[in-house]
């Protein structure tokens, strides 16, 4: 799934490939993909407009349009922005257009994704119950010691909760626990206020790095650093660290990839 260094990628990519230029058509080839709009009207807003700027929070994509309010795009399991020249890519289920080639396409292969239009951004994420983005610069250590709370569920849970801080998903959270030397399931609750400030310094510096390196939860992957446990993230393979053979856990109902001698339990 797209997490935040992916849709910093596809921002990226709607910088270079839309951004100040006349959006000419839009065709709605999978109506499924749209929220609260129908394809007439979401191509009747766009077409003749230009985007503006673009924002990411979490993860979810957000373009100001020249007319006012924004379109907004989730990448759901499997989405992506993808240039294109003549034939759009398979899987393609929203196409802008331009006088010229490039023109873009959304594209999702398991249509888990999502689009829309959105006037006021701050106020769609209150309503959506979404939390501030991992690396807002506003978030201090502090807060994030008090939001984690003092519940029983698990420290990987609450790295992936959205209405906590939004963009982290379950490759990021491995990552975040694995170099801050941390056990995915253990209790927020037995979190003291040392290891708090450490994994809030520790989610700062891996998504920075990996939005820094232009890598994504599942592509790019080479380009994060070699003691990064996403470059090798399968069970058995050997940890980056110290070589002893990763392990896997199901927690909240995800496979969660962690090193069993780098990351430890404090309750134990």
């Amino acid at each position: 799934m797209p997490e935040l260094p992916d849709v910093e990628i596809f921002r990226r990519v709607l910088e270079r490939y839309a951004r100040e230029r006349v959006m000419t058509a839009v065709e709605v080839r999978d109506p499924a993909m749209l929220v609260d709009v129908t394809p007439a009207a979401f191509a009747r807003a766009l077409a003749g407009d230009r985007l503006t700027g673009t924002r990411r929070h979490g993860k979810n994509l957000f373009a100001a349009r020249g007319r006012g309010g924004h379109l907004w795009m989730h990448f759901g399991m499997t989405g992506s922005l993808e240039p294109f020249r003549e034939e759009p890519p398979a899987h393609a289920r929203v196409l802008f257009r331009f006088p010229q080639s490039p023109h873009l396409a959304y594209v999702n292969v398991r249509r888990l994704g999502h689009l829309g239009l959105v006037e006021d951004i701050e106020a769609w994420l209150a309503a959506e119950g979404i939390g501030p983005d991992a690396l807002d610069p506003a978030l201090t250590g502090e807060w994030f010691a008090e939001a984690l709370g003092r519940g029983r569920r698990s420290v990987k849970a609450a790295l992936m909760d959205q209405g906590l801080v939004a963009g982290i998903g379950n490759v990021y959270a491995d990552e975040i626990l694995f170099q801050a030397g941390l056990r995915p399931e253990v209790p927020v609750a037995a979190l003291d206020r040392g290891w708090r400030e450490r994994l809030f310094t520790t989610m700062r510096e891996v998504l920075r790095t990996a939005v820094d390196c232009g890598a994504a939860a599942e592509r790019y992957v080479e380009r994060l650093p070699d003691g990064y446990l996403t470059r090798r993230r399968e069970k058995g393979a050997p940890c980056p660290r110290c070589g002893t053979p990763l392990e896997t856990a199901r927690i909240g109902g995800r496979t969660s990839v962690f090193c069993p001698r780098c990351q430890i339990d404090p309750r134990r």
